[in-house]
């Protein structure tokens, strides 16, 4: 009768070995490209190249993420597709597509179909080994596969000094691509975490900012924010702007016409409130609460960003009847900058008269 340990280890040796196998059939070619598929986490998608969307998450390899909306034509449910490249017994490179298809070419070895949570694993390791954009491409090679939740892998990354400090940021991104509450759990328990490296909490921070974010969370991020400093508070300032509800856009414009905080903090809060989702009209109502000039100049530049009608009406207002001469002429070249047929109309009575 064979003992539990046996049959423990009997459970786990096949996936070992495939691991292995793996590693084998990769480091058995000297030279030349290796090329290998496994399929792909659900929800996940690419154009075949570089562009490789996961929900409101888009990763442009090797060094481009963020959230907002894609413009591909196509986006392929998968599979990945690596090529390692190899020269004298090493890999030098690595490359990660989502979806499309090999084209033929010279010096590759095609080892196939193989296991998404052993490519994952050897990937994983080898971004650990890898410098530079090598590390971010075998990151994402390892995130991008099916069937294995690598986020307590994904934790350690961000967690750790010994880490790349680019790799770091990526695990942090990566974790909020598992769109579930457990994720969310885990970027506030690193957004939280005061003895953790500022930038890693500031992606954290950053992760929880998307567009089905709850009043809960922007709650949550409003709790964070007296303890954090002044960097950090940005990071919250978007986080909270891709909320489309009224507590978060109330709560910016709070900060913004606060007299304990400073200029700086004043400015920002200003600024992603323009740059959010919430209305308009929280924008507008601002100006009668802003007490300096230096708040009002910067507060015409924020009416810019926002390409619609009421915003243009605010700042022809305030370049008509502002008491302060500097924030009237700050608003007009603002109103010059803009493309509209009614401030270019405005500007051109102003000359005329």
């Amino acid at each position: 009768m064979k003992s539990p340990h046996a049959a423990i280890v009997l459970a786990l040796l096949p996936s070992a070995l495939s691991a292995q196998s793996l590693v084998r059939q990769i480091e058995r070619v000297r030279n030349g490209t290796v090329q290998l598929t496994y399929a792909s986490r659900p929800g996940l998608c690419g154009d075949g190249r570089e562009t490789i969307r996961s929900g409101s998450s888009i990763v442009v390899l090797p060094s481009m993420f963020g959230r907002g909306r894609s413009d591909m034509d196509v986006c392929f449910s998968g599979p990945v597709r690596v090529a390692v490249g190899r020269s004298d017994g090493e890999t030098v490179s690595y490359r990660v597509h989502v979806g499309g298809r090999w084209t033929s070419s010279g010096d590759v070895t095609d080892i196939g179909t193989v296991s998404a949570p052993d490519a994952a694993r050897y990937f994983l390791d080898e971004a650990m080994r890898a410098n530079g954009r090598n590390a971010e491409y075998a990151l994402a090679a390892a995130v991008f596969a099916d069937s294995v939740d690598l986020t307590p892998d994904l934790v350690r990354i961000a967690r750790s000094p010994n880490a790349k400090h680019e790799l770091r940021g990526r695990a942090v991104f990566y974790i909020a691509t598992y769109d579930d509450p457990a994720a969310t759990r885990t970027l506030r328990q690193l957004a939280g975490q005061e003895d953790l490296d500022e930038d890693v909490r500031g992606s954290a921070i950053i992760a929880l900012g998307r567009e089905d974010m709850t009043d809960d969370d922007v709650s949550w991020l409003r709790s964070l924010y007296p303890r954090l400093s002044e960097k950090l508070r940005d990071n919250v300032f978007l986080a909270v702007s891709q909320s489309d509800g009224t507590t978060a856009s109330r709560w910016l414009a709070s900060v913004a016409t606060d007299t304990r905080e400073n200029e700086h903090t004043r400015q920002q809060a200003m600024f992603w409130l323009g740059q959010g989702r919430g209305p308009t009209a929280d924008l507008v109502r601002l100006y009668d609460k802003l007490d300096d000039a230096s708040l009002r100049n910067h507060y015409t530049f924020v009416l810019s960003q926002r390409h619609d009608s009421e915003a243009l009406d605010k700042l022809i207002d305030v370049a008509q009847h502002d008491r302060d001469k500097s924030v009237r002429r700050q608003a007009l070249f603002w109103l010059g900058q803009s493309k509209d047929p009614r401030a270019v109309a405005f500007i051109r009575d102003l000359v005329t008269r």
